[in-house]
């Protein structure tokens, strides 16, 4: 026998509404009960507005402006920032000197001691005031020269850190600006659709209106017509208003973030001239002695 599915839906909604009509009570606990056996066997009833809700909302998550993260680092990849390169070479000029400073030093110092000894046992060099006194001398010396270079390090990574704090500003300024500039070309594009969208809208209402047939005459279609505008009118507006508001939101928050960026990069950079600055007080008052090895 031929059974049609459509029939059948219909009839069961048509029961449906039977129930409610004798037993509202009865009929809302028995919806209840079969959402719930539904939901124990892995089929769970969905409401469509509540669905919708969420799939705008992830929409508007999407579409939400996330600017990339500002920070020393960041700002030393970017193309503009030529001083680093100029730093770096400065400062591996400085170590290369030094390294061949104390190369110089040892070999001096070895070749003045390999005289001092020559022909002479160890229990005599122990006891050789003279040998005692090199020693000191070429350990005051190493010492002195040791500590004269960590100073020439710390003085020049103290110095460029400083000269970066000028520079780094200057490039923050960019980057920044460049994110306002995609935020508003954003802003502009949101704006561009929302009113393609409402001219979108408008033609199809006026199209709905004018092929119904409910509506005889062309007073009708016209009355009609203005009540549909009026509708739509105040639909735009809020929706423009609430754009608006979104983007006002979106330029304060980036505002903000741009802030908190050129406080905390500040601070950074002071950091370090301080602890370069810290790192020469410290060596000043512990006066240790350098050997080599």
């Amino acid at each position: 026998m031929y059974h049609d599915d459509s029939e059948t839906s219909l009839l069961s909604r048509l029961v449906d509404f039977m129930a409610a009509l004798s037993d509202p009570g009865g009929f809302s606990k028995g919806a209840e009960k079969q959402a719930e056996t539904m939901k124990g066997l892995g089929i769970e009833q969905t409401d469509s507005k509540a669905e919708a809700k969420k799939k705008e909302e992830e929409k508007a998550k999407k579409e939400e402006f996330k600017p990339e993260p500002i920070t020393i680092d960041t700002l030393k990849r970017e193309k503009t920032y030529k001083l680093g390169k100029k730093q770096l070479k400065e400062l591996d000029t400085m170590r290369k000197k030094h390294l061949k400073e104390r190369q110089t030093m040892q070999k001096n110092h070895c070749a003045a001691i390999d005289k001092l000894v020559k022909g002479k046992d160890k229990g005599a060099l122990l006891q050789d005031a003279n040998v005692k006194k090199v020693i000191s001398e070429q350990t005051a010396q190493w010492s002195a020269m040791v500590e004269r270079q960590r100073k020439e390090e710390w003085e020049m990574l103290r110095n460029q850190a400083e000269a970066g704090r000028d520079e780094y500003k200057k490039l923050i300024e960019i980057v920044q600006a460049s994110q306002v500039k995609q935020l508003q070309a954003k802003h502009d594009k949101d704006i561009k659709d929302m009113n393609a969208n409402q001219v979108k809208m408008s033609v199809e209402t006026a199209k709905e209106v004018m092929n119904d047939k409910a509506l005889k005459t062309k007073g009708d279609k016209d009355r009609r017509l203005r009540e549909k505008k009026e509708q739509n009118t105040k639909k735009f507006m809020q929706e423009r208003k609430t754009v608006q508001i979104k983007q006002g939101r979106e330029k304060e928050k980036l505002k903000t973030i741009h802030e908190k960026q050129v406080a905390n990069l500040d601070g950074d950079i002071q950091a370090t001239i301080e602890m370069y600055t810290n790192e020469a007080m410290q060596l000043d008052i512990s006066s240790k002695t350098e050997f080599f090895v």
